[in-house]
């Protein structure tokens, strides 16, 4: 089965480079843009369902780039990876605040109530076990989500281990990618 993942497109926050993580940001004008691109690249896809987040950025591009051509199922496990005490602020200072590397998989940090990476890997895979128990292999899925979850549907498709580099896959904007499942 073919899974297309694909992240929210940009927000105001996303400009001033803050940790969004829960906090429920709308797309601005470019971000509405982004993601009209990136319904005319998936254009002749076939979906026969798309995943989203219900956060609104998510939930905004999902509805964009679908364009009503198939149901989308908001699904809470394809949520932003939690920042906690840190969502607001800017990323280079809540970097600085933890001292820590929040996407260490031997490290498994909750610094600052950040949910654990490995709390991410997991309900993500969750989320593509259901995909896979509900779907046929010939069938062509949707994902849209945030760069954390993003990260973590990545790294459950292509397999990881402690050593695993978290930081190795970026989703630009509206940015999509296609897997194998």
């Amino acid at each position: 089965m073919k899974v297309y993942i694909a992240r929210h497109g940009l927000t105001d926050w996303n400009i001033a480079r803050k940790a969004q993580g829960r906090s429920d940001i709308p797309l601005n004008e470019t971000g509405k843009k982004q993601a009209t691109k990136l319904r005319d690249k998936i254009q002749n896809l076939d979906f026969a369902i798309c995943y989203a987040s219900p956060l609104r950025r998510a939930a905004e591009t999902a509805q964009i780039a679908t364009n009503g051509k198939c149901e989308i199922v908001y699904d809470d496990r394809l949520m932003e990876r939690s920042f906690s005490d840190y969502e607001g602020q800017t990323v280079n200072g809540w970097i600085e605040a933890t001292g820590y590397d929040i996407g260490d998989l031997k490290l498994n940090t909750n610094i600052g109530n950040i949910e654990p990476v490995k709390d991410v890997l997991a309900r993500t895979k969750a989320v593509l076990d259901d995909i896979k128990t509900k779907h046929s292999g010939d069938e062509i899925i949707l994902i849209v989500t945030h760069g954390q979850a993003a990260r973590g549907l990545h790294h459950n498709i292509m397999g990881y281990t402690d050593d695993t580099d978290w930081w190795s896959i970026e989703y630009g904007n509206a940015e999509v990618g296609e897997y194998e499942l």
